[in-house]
């Protein structure tokens, strides 16, 4: 299989250029490929959803935030 043009990967996906990009970089990131050539031949061979790979990466970037209840133990321990 000879190599294709990103933009032709791109369409094939039906995904946004800047998601497309983000979505190589967290591929890498993750260590399934090594160059941006490997991630787009990796997402082009796995036809990959872009949209799910863009999800890892915000659910791997997000904090845990404390919940009200929570907010509110620890507020009356420290008011004790």
């Amino acid at each position: 299989m000879g190599a294709r043009h990103p933009q032709e990967t791109i369409a094939q996906l039906g995904a946004d250029k800047i998601y497309f990009t983000l979505a190589a970089r967290h591929l890498i990131r993750q260590g399934l490929a090594k160059s941006p050539g490997d991630a787009i031949r990796y997402m082009e061979e796995n036809n990959s959803d872009v949209d799910a790979i863009i999800e890892q990466l915000i659910q791997s970037k997000q904090i845990s935030v404390p919940v009200e209840e929570e907010l509110e133990k620890v507020d009356e321990d420290t008011s004790t």
